[in-house]
């Protein structure tokens, strides 16, 4: 059943290699910095059979330009081609959740409020935190919005803190609600 996702597409395994590269340095890279299991040997096999292997089994991390080695190794190897890939395929979702965007999750729970007037939910990186802004126009937001509620929602997406700011100017009133929480701590 595993090999059906070969067929989605008519395009060799080099050239899939090729076009998702990017992505499969991305996916190894942070496979092997975040996880250590069976699926970690399986990494290990694929940067074993190039010409960076001696240099992975000495110090165990793979860096991007590791990775670009390796899949130039790979050209033309279609057995070696094939492997990296299976292996590319079934990381990817765990690499994925790692990295959840929660736009859409924030989105959702400012929805009603979006009918009323103008949100807008973006992910921001002017901290060393996973950070979010919403920003809101409406008339009379301050008596609107049911701030028990939407900050029980945001706390069970999993943020710890939170800093709003509001202007009322004329008519307009102008609301932005940031939330954070502190990035995974990096094992030493």
């Amino acid at each position: 059943m595993r090999y059906l996702k070969y067929f989605e597409s008519k395009e060799t395994p080099e050239e899939l290699m090729m076009k998702y590269a990017d992505d499969i340095i991305r996916v190894f890279v942070t496979y092997n910095i975040e996880f250590n299991d069976d699926m970690s040997y399986r990494v290990g096999e694929v940067i074993w059979n190039s010409s960076v292997g001696d240099e992975f089994a000495e110090n165990g991390v793979l860096t991007e330009e590791m990775m670009r080695q390796v899949i130039e190794d790979h050209k033309g190897s279609w057995r070696e081609i094939e492997k990296l890939l299976e292996v590319y395929y079934d990381c990817k979702p765990f690499v994925d959740s790692l990295n959840k965007d929660l736009v859409k999750d924030i989105e959702e729970v400012f929805l009603d409020y979006s009918d009323m007037g103008q949100v807008e939910v973006s992910k921001t990186s002017k901290f060393r935190d996973d950070r979010y802004a919403v920003n809101i126009r409406m008339k009379d937001i301050f008596f609107k919005i049911n701030f028990e509620e939407v900050f029980g929602r945001i706390k069970e997406l999993g943020f710890e803190s939170y800093h709003v700011d509001g202007v009322k100017n004329g008519s307009t009133e102008y609301m932005k609600i940031e939330f954070w929480k502190p990035l995974p701590k990096e094992e030493e």
